[in-house]
């Protein structure tokens, strides 16, 4: 199954508006895709420059946000996460794929995750791959407070018990809700780096369960970590 690449455009054709109330993240003019996948809001023009770099010690494994000096990431669209006691009333995943070109520890993970309405906490794990898919997690922690979709560029850091990862191997970082009927909807941000179509995977209770390859602009993220 196939997600496009963007389709932000306010007005396209085969979106779905939803009417939100005031304390849905603070934001006006929320949508959203009309199979849910794509969440966009109108832009709060606030931004503070955030990155994934790493400090001193650390050395960057992965890492594709941009060095544009508003922002780090998209401000305004993301992929869908959210749980079946949302608003969107469906369970929505994300899993972002990155292959370390040397053999590491990573320590730090960084993403841009962004606030709509409900709880606001998403789950985060690293995990391994499983057939080009999403495996077994290797490490896991809990997001919260999470800033309003349409600012930017804030990010996401968390350290994590050093998880050792192999060079030329592929790893995901997945993104969903902390339990499956959690009432979050967030949104993990586009990265305006590499605006290409790419692989990744994704769950959406609708269409099923376990994890569906896509293809579409990956969500912003960093990993980072020792070598040995």
């Amino acid at each position: 199954m196939r997600r496009t690449m963007r389709g932000l455009i306010v007005g396209l054709v085969g979106w779905m508006i939803l009417s939100l109330p005031a304390a849905a993240g603070n934001q006006d003019g929320i949508t959203v895709s009309k199979d849910g996948q794509q969440t966009t809001a109108k832009p709060a023009r606030q931004f503070v420059r955030s990155s994934f770099e790493p400090p001193s010690g650390l050395v960057k494994i992965y890492d594709n946000g941009s060095k544009y000096s508003l922002g780090v990431y998209w401000c305004c669209n993301g992929w869908t996460i959210s749980g079946t006691g949302s608003q969107l009333g469906f369970q929505a995943a994300e899993a972002m794929a990155f292959t370390p070109s040397a053999n590491a520890t990573v320590t730090r993970i960084g993403l841009a995750i962004s606030y709509i309405s409900g709880d606001n906490e998403v789950a985060v794990s690293l995990n391994a791959d499983s057939g080009g898919l999403p495996g077994a997690s290797l490490a896991s922690f809990t997001v919260s407070n999470l800033p309003d979709l349409g600012g930017c560029c804030t990010t996401e850091i968390e350290n994590v018990s050093g998880i050792a990862v192999t060079a030329g191997t592929q790893y995901w970082v997945v993104v969903q809700t902390t339990t499956p009927d959690s009432t979050t909807w967030a949104a993990w941000n586009e990265n305006d780096t590499n605006q290409t179509t790419q692989p990744f995977a994704y769950q959406n209770s609708q269409q099923g369960s376990g994890w569906f390859p896509t293809e579409g602009i990956l969500g912003a993220f960093g990993v980072a970590g020792k070598m040995p």
